[in-house]
């Protein structure tokens, strides 16, 4: 079997591309909703536990500490 050469030409390059991503995170985006109870927001939390005592920190950037009420009962395992 014999290979044959192809000529390269100048294309484009990644740039379709590049536009074809663009247009598609415009989209997403312009379709996302503004609001964190929209998204359905949840914090990075780290939970540990020794002696009996439950300390959980969060990240919680921008709230103040009065406006933050933890719950410590519920179902779980």
């Amino acid at each position: 079997m014999a290979l044959e050469m192809t000529p390269w030409r100048r294309t484009g390059g990644l740039r379709p591309m590049w536009r074809e991503m663009d247009d598609f995170w415009n989209r997403f985006f312009g379709e996302m909703p503004l609001t964190e109870a929209a998204w359905d927001w949840t914090p990075s939390v780290d939970i540990s536990q020794t002696d009996g005592n439950v300390q959980v920190k969060a990240e919680l950037p921008g709230m103040d500490p009065k406006d933050i009420d933890v719950d410590g009962t519920g179902g779980g395992s």
